[in-house]
């Protein structure tokens, strides 16, 4: 993986939204796509934001009172989190919605960086811009099947190629 690079890797076919769509659109398009998230482009095409089923988890339901924004568990919840995520799901459109400061990459950067950045940063997908326009996206499954792929020495999902391996230790 050390030498691999987002185009090696990435989902060339990306679902876009324009920031002036509907909320109800961009749940329309992941859902139909079977995808998480959106980058949002404007009218060149240029990325402006990226809008994610957090941003939409908490569409249709009631303001969070206090109890709601610290709920039970072992993990510190992120400060402002419950609320900044109703605010968000609240709004009528993708730019309302999105969120502005994304995370992306060109397609000569290594994989290697991109795992390293999603990690640091918490984030499940990364656009991949040439001269400022989506050409690709790279998802932590990507990562995982191209993990997947070189420790299997091709497909990673070639069941008789793993068994032979596991066979030959």
């Amino acid at each position: 993986m050390l030498s691999l690079t987002a185009k090696h890797i990435m989902t060339r076919d990306v679902v876009t939204i324009k920031k002036g769509a509907s909320v109800e659109e961009a749940l329309r398009l992941m859902a139909c796509n079977r995808v998480s998230g959106l980058p949002v482009v404007d009218v060149d095409n240029r990325l402006v934001g990226i809008i994610t089923e957090s941003d939409l988890l908490l569409k249709g339901q009631f303001a969070p009172t206090p109890r709601d924004t610290e709920p039970p568990g072992i993990f510190a919840p992120k400060h402002g989190g419950i609320t900044e995520a109703h605010r968000k799901a609240q709004a009528e459109t993708v730019e309302q919605a999105m969120t502005k400061k994304v995370l992306w990459f060109e397609e000569d950067s290594l994989v290697s960086d991109i795992a390293r950045a999603m990690v640091e940063h918490a984030v499940n997908r990364v656009p991949i811009l040439r001269d400022g326009v989506v050409v690709g996206i790279v998802s932590r499954m990507d990562i995982i099947r191209s993990l997947a792929a070189e420790s299997n020495g091709g497909d990673p999902c070639d069941v008789e190629r793993s068994r032979t391996k596991v066979l030959e230790l």
